[in-house]
Order: structure tokens, then C-alpha cells, then sequence
């Protein structure tokens, strides 16, 4: 069994995510999350998913395409990392991921399907990685990351979104 992070595998912002993580396999939370997300949202009718419960707050289908924007963006860092990349890897803004993407031009099960083609392709990431390249750790921006820190900041930071996608916008 895979061990969680230590705290000096990820920058101190990151421990929020992590610390949503249930103990067990990170492969089996994936696959469990994937499951939940997709149950959850299948629920929802198109029309309401262009709504956000707040102003100036994302939509539900933004919320969605921001989880699969960033589920990419930490698989390829971890993918990097696992694999020895010692050049220091991009930040990314959020925010300017979202307002420059078109998520709500989308069919809702458009966006659900790339969160799972998205998923599916992370899980197999970290089922690939051997001990040596899980725990070989590597810098984003300024800061030193672990390549099993960013299969848990996935995993914590989807468990984050689930919690408020049910409890704020269902």
C-alpha cells in the first residue's frame, strides 16, 4: 500500500486538498471519485448547469471544465516529475484557464465525458508509476512537489469541488 504524502512533499496551501483524501489506495479513491462525480452530475438538467449559485461564482458546467483543466495540468506534473524533469514546471491561473475557456457553450455531458477520458487517463498515470518515481519530487514555480502529493492534491482537490457542486449548486 501507498503511504500518504509527508507535509514536505507539497506546498502548506496544498494540505487543505490533501487532507480530504480518505486513507487507502489513491487509485481506488479515483476511480470511487470518478464514479460519484459522474453520478452526481448526471442528475443535473442542462439548464440549470449554466447557473452559478452566486454572483461572480463559476457556473457548474465552469466548475466542471476547471476539475478536468486541472486534473490535466497536475497529471502532467506529476507525470514530469515521476519521470526525473529538473527544469521547474508552470504555475497556471485558474481563473484565466476558465474565462478563456467556452465551457458553458458545451452540452453538460460533453464536459462530464472529458472529466472521465480525464480521469481514466490520470489513474492510469499513477498505476505506472513505480515507488522510485512516486516519491521523486520536482519544482512547480517556486516550490518542491512530490509526484504522490499531486495524485492527492487531484484527488483532494476534486473532493473539494464535489462538496460544493452538491451542497452550493444541487
Amino acid at each position: 500500500m501507498r503511504i500518504r504524502p509527508l507535509s514536505d512533499e507539497y506546498p502548506e496551501y496544498y494540505g487543505r486538498y490533501i487532507h480530504l483524501v480518505p486513507d487507502g489506495e489513491i487509485e481506488e479513491t479515483l476511480r470511487t471519485q470518478q464514479t460519484e462525480m459522474m453520478h452526481l452530475i448526471r442528475q443535473v438538467v442542462e439548464e440549470t448547469a449554466e447557473h452559478s449559485y452566486a454572483a461572480g461564482k463559476w457556473t457548474l458546467k465552469e466548475v466542471i471544465g476547471h476539475l478536468a483543466d486541472t486534473e490535466r495540468v497536475m497529471s502532467y506534473r506529476m507525470l514530469a516529475i515521476g519521470r526525473g524533469e529538473r527544469a521547474p514546471l508552470p504555475v497556471f491561473d485558474q481563473d484565466a484557464y476558465v474565462a478563456a475557456a467556452t465551457f458553458n457553450a458545451f452540452p453538460l455531458a460533453r464536459l462530464l465525458d472529458d472529466f472521465e477520458a480525464v480521469r481514466v487517463a490520470t489513474i492510469s498515470l499513477a498505476t505506472t508509476l513505480d515507488e522510485a518515481a512516486w516519491i521523486r519530487r520536482g519544482t512547480v514555480g517556486e516550490n518542491v512537489v512530490s509526484a504522490r502529493a499531486l495524485a492527492y492534491i487531484i484527488a483532494g482537490h476534486e473532493r473539494h469541488h464535489f462538496t460544493v457542486l452538491r451542497d452550493k449548486y444541487l
